[in-house]
């Protein structure tokens, strides 16, 4: 058996690109760990619950706009309120996605999908 070349330790300086190698003897191992960006049931809070009711309420605007339509209101009113009926969907799934979080947002779209494959695929449970 030969002898093994000793394993380079690199550790990072304040500019990204620049790596310094050091001697084997100064450095130490340190694992990283990956971020969890999973989410489950279990962490279902009031921001969840309050991003999927902006969500559901932002696509439910758009059966006003036909009621916007038939008032009695200015051209230009009707105008903007129509526009901003139909933008509702999607600056309230901004909004809730900051609120809840990206990996909550995740997780509903998941289980929405999941519950729509289920029902278009003719399966029974």
């Amino acid at each position: 058996m030969g002898a093994r070349a000793a394993p380079i330790c690199r550790r990072e300086t304040p500019i990204p690109y620049q790596v310094h190698d050091d001697e084997p003897e100064d450095c130490q191992e340190v694992a990283i760990e990956p971020r969890d960006q999973t989410f489950n049931p279990d962490q279902l809070g009031w921001r969840f619950a309050l991003g999927t009711v902006l969500i559901v309420a932002g696509y439910g605007a758009w059966s006003l706009i036909p009621i916007v339509i038939e008032a009695d209101l200015e051209p230009s009113v009707k105008a903007a309120l129509s526009g901003l009926f139909g933008a509702t969907p999607f600056l309230t799934k901004v909004v809730a996605v900051g609120l809840m979080g990206r990996p909550a947002y995740n997780f509903l779209k998941r289980t929405v999908f999941q519950w729509l494959r289920r029902q278009w695929s003719g399966v029974a449970e």
